[in-house]
């Protein structure tokens, strides 16, 4: 399986996976990474359509960026795939680190 075929794989699932968070809206929640092992008690603290929609966009960048690389590699060079996985890495890692849960919360009173 040559690198193209990958990235083609990967941007679908994907696109996949962030439309599920589009379609089942705050139902796919769970899904988010950390999310479920908060307390059910805590998650009536967030806002989970928000989290859901956010969460979903930044799929949806995941997978355009590969996107957008594999057709560079189809009609530039190898060297666009190359950098479209060097950018997915780097925005993976800034997203890992600076996403948080605290700017969902919903001030109940």
């Amino acid at each position: 399986m040559n690198l193209l075929n990958v990235a083609l794989v990967m941007s679908c699932a994907l696109f996949l996976l962030s439309s599920v968070f589009f379609i089942f809206k705050s139902k796919a929640s769970i899904l988010i990474q950390g999310y479920y092992f908060i307390s059910k008690d805590q998650r009536e603290l967030y806002d989970e359509l928000k989290l859901s929609k956010d969460y979903g966009l930044i799929l949806f960048k995941y997978g355009l960026i590969l996107l957008i690389g594999a057709l560079g590699y189809i009609f530039i060079s190898k060297l666009a795939l190359c950098i479209a996985f060097v950018i997915l890495i780097v925005y993976v890692v800034k997203t890992i680190v600076t996403f948080r849960f605290d700017k969902y919360k919903v001030n109940k009173s």
